[in-house]
């Protein structure tokens, strides 16, 4: 039965893509993923190539679908872990495929890289994200709720909306320490990665890249 395979592709780095990554991607005949993604694959697509952007998901969604209905091999590259901030959910939501056709390739996620960046053992902390740009405000109580439990929070932002300075400026307007210990996990694998290491306080007047995962860590 030929599957859908969401390719889990890691943080950013081609050092962090998987074995089990590659070899689904060379199996495909159809390959979909952001430019950014299909270019850890370099060399090792032999299938179809599409460039997945915010305009032709649902399209590419729908080809991926017919394929996989006439028994083809589909890769559906999501940077980091699939379920997790990836593109799990959205192939999921749109109906289109059936779940026993769908396989998960896991990947390696910022979050993950970011806690060994820290040496944080994260079994107790507290995952949030804000990327699909879901900032009600229950899921602003949650977080506030999280952080006056003592819980060390792991939080993927928004870049337009909810950025570390705007999360920030909500702890600090809940009742949080102003001096409670922040890390802002940049770019985390590449040559470019940054690691901040600083406050409530003073994340609340910075700005960071798009790429970040922002650690509040409130124990020793």
């Amino acid at each position: 039965m030929a599957k859908l395979n969401i390719v889990g592709v890691g943080p950013g780095s081609a050092d962090y893509v998987t074995p089990a990554a590659k070899k689904a991607v060379e199996k495909a005949e159809l390959v979909i993923g952001a430019q950014r993604s299909l270019a850890l694959f370099a060399g090792e697509v032999k299938g179809e190539q599409i460039v997945l952007t915010a305009k032709n998901i649902q399209n590419s969604l729908k080809k991926a679908a017919e394929l996989v209905k006439a028994g083809k091999e589909v890769a559906l590259l999501s940077t980091g872990d699939p379920g997790f901030s990836g593109l799990l959910h959205t192939a999921l939501e749109s109906g289109l495929f059936n779940p026993e056709n769908i396989n998960i390739v896991p990947g390696v996620s910022a979050i993950q890289a970011s806690a060994a960046r820290l040496g944080i053992s994260w079994d107790n902390a507290r995952l949030f994200t804000f990327h699909e740009g879901d900032v009600s405000d229950d899921a602003k109580s949650k977080l506030v709720s999280a952080y006056q439990c003592g819980r060390t929070i792991m939080l993927l932002p928004a870049p337009k909306g909810f950025a570390p300075k705007d999360i920030s400026a909500l702890l600090l307007e809940t009742g949080a320490a102003p001096k409670t210990p922040v890390y802002i996990c940049e770019n985390v694998t590449l040559e470019n990665e940054k690691i901040t290491r600083t406050t409530l306080e003073k994340v609340a007047a910075q700005s960071f890249g798009s790429l970040c995962v922002m650690v509040i860590k409130q124990t020793a």
